[in-house]
């Protein structure tokens, strides 16, 4: 039987939904009395109160009886972004900034262009926030993230530090600044990072996965299976760290514990093709082949670029004397960029 292959682990790297607050909206004093400020006053008391389909409605009105209405077309903005329409959160920040650049229509446009993935542009606007307001922790935080995702893990680190600098319990800086370091191998700051967030929040899931991402990576399979525990006994709908608790225990040798885990995640989450390839490569060993098929078809079904889940389908029809099939699947998997799958393939097919 030949080596297990690839089982996913994944690292949680949380980026709360949007990142304004009620304190971000703008408040217009009422003392003159006039339409225009009253009706974008009942919008700000709609909006508190999370009727935002008719906070959108107030500033509407507003700004059309007043057209230079800029707080209106900043708390639009926060509104639309709500919704989801980022494209018109821009174009309502892009008003405020034209004529009036603060912070916060800066911070407004980043996170927008950030929800619409333009990385450029929202890194550029953080940083315009960033200029005008050192203090803004939120745009250090998420410009981090942006830095994250462009892979440029010691900005990242560099931009969580600052946010950290600036709020000091910020438990999901932290556990941001942990991955970071964990990207970069440094697994005792790692560590150090995902504690802190934990002390700060102990509800913080996603950390105690982290740090058992760490400890798997590190085989201290007992602290690794802990911490994932930590992680579902919060959150029983944390399907990612059920099959992360699954892996670890697949390693350690305990293959019905494992599809126990991989079983949870699914029942969780039907779609999730990593947890069914996990589960196929828990039955391939148990040389339950029919299962492990049912599982690894399931996979590529739900993921049908997904090269891992060929390779493993090829290993398992190999055993079952399918080599003609099993040649087809590595060469799938090898077509995907699984080299080791261009190995198999050459040494046992024609």
């Amino acid at each position: 039987m030949r080596p297990l292959f690839l089982l996913i682990l994944f690292v949680a790297f949380s980026l709360p939904r949007f990142g304004f607050s009620q304190a971000d909206t703008v408040v217009v004093p009422v003392e003159d009395k006039q339409a225009a400020e009253k009706i974008y006053n009942d919008g700000i008391r709609l909006y508190d109160k999370g009727e935002l389909r008719q906070a959108l409605a107030k500033f509407n009105d507003a700004i059309s009886l007043k057209p230079d209405l800029w707080n209106a077309y900043y708390n639009r903005g926060v509104v639309k972004s709500d919704l989801d329409d980022f494209q018109g959160a821009i174009d309502d920040f892009t008003k405020v900034i034209t004529n009036n650049p603060t912070a916060l229509a800066y911070y407004g446009r980043a996170r927008a262009k950030h929800e619409l993935n333009d990385l450029g542009g929202a890194l550029t606007d953080y940083s315009f926030a960033i200029e005008k307001d050192n203090m803004m922790h939120m745009a250090y935080y998420y410009r981090g993230s942006v830095f994250f995702e462009q892979k440029e893990y010691q900005q990242a680190i560099d931009d969580y530090t600052n946010a950290i600098a600036s709020q000091k319990d910020f438990a999901y800086a932290y556990n941001d600044r942990g991955s970071a370091y964990k990207m970069i191998n440094d697994e005792d700051k790692a560590i150090q990072n995902y504690k802190e967030a934990v002390r700060l929040d102990p509800k913080l899931a996603l950390s105690y996965n982290n740090m058992g991402s760490v400890y798997k990576k590190q085989n201290k399979h007992k602290e690794a299976i802990i911490e994932y525990s930590k992680a579902v006994d919060i959150d029983p709908e944390y399907y990612i760290a059920y099959n992360n608790r699954g892996i670890v225990k697949y390693d350690s040798g305990d293959l019905k514990g494992a599809i126990d885990d991989f079983s949870k995640a699914i029942s969780i989450n039907p779609q999730y093709a990593y947890a069914y390839n996990n589960r196929g490569n828990a039955y391939y060993k148990l040389k339950e082949y029919d299962n492990a098929i049912k599982d690894l078809n399931k996979a590529i079904e739900l993921n049908p670029d997904y090269g891992y889940a060929y390779l493993n389908r090829g290993n398992v029809k190999e055993m079952q004397r399918k080599d003609a099939e099993a040649c087809e699947d590595w060469k799938k998997a090898t077509s995907l960029g699984v080299t080791s799958a261009d190995i198999y393939s050459k040494s046992i097919c024609n």
